[in-house]
């Protein structure tokens, strides 16, 4: 009688690009969904964190919107440390913009902070 070891496997999917101007908003708003629609807060907990929990690898493309504020990208970007380590963000996640250079290192910025914030 042959015996299969059963691995256990992951649940999640390899990878996925998520255009947020045509996916989320092209106008992106503030921090708080208080603040009005297309918030920072919105997009990371309607969107950025049901990736991670359905994605192994996400890359956020920043492309084609009108702009995003540094609160939307705190909210959104930096507010993803209260569920992440920062290494597991480095791996995991990936910010491209290749029409705003700032708004990736914002993000990445933001990230870097809250984490910092979050150790203290």
């Amino acid at each position: 009688m042959s015996h299969k070891i059963q691995t256990e496997k992951s649940h999640m999917q390899p990878s996925i690009r998520y255009q947020v101007a045509t996916a989320f908003s092209r106008r992106p708003g503030g921090r708080r969904r208080a603040n009005g629609v297309h918030s920072g807060e919105e997009f990371r907990e309607d969107v950025a964190r049901p990736l991670l929990q359905e994605y192994d690898h996400v890359v956020f493309d920043l492309s084609g919107a009108a702009g995003y504020s540094s609160g939307f990208l705190d909210e959104a970007f930096g507010g993803l440390v209260r569920y992440y380590k920062l290494d597991e963000l480095r791996r995991r996640i990936e910010i491209v913009a290749e029409d705003d250079p700032g708004a990736v290192e914002t993000a990445w910025a933001r990230i870097r902070d809250a984490d910092k914030e979050a150790n203290h």
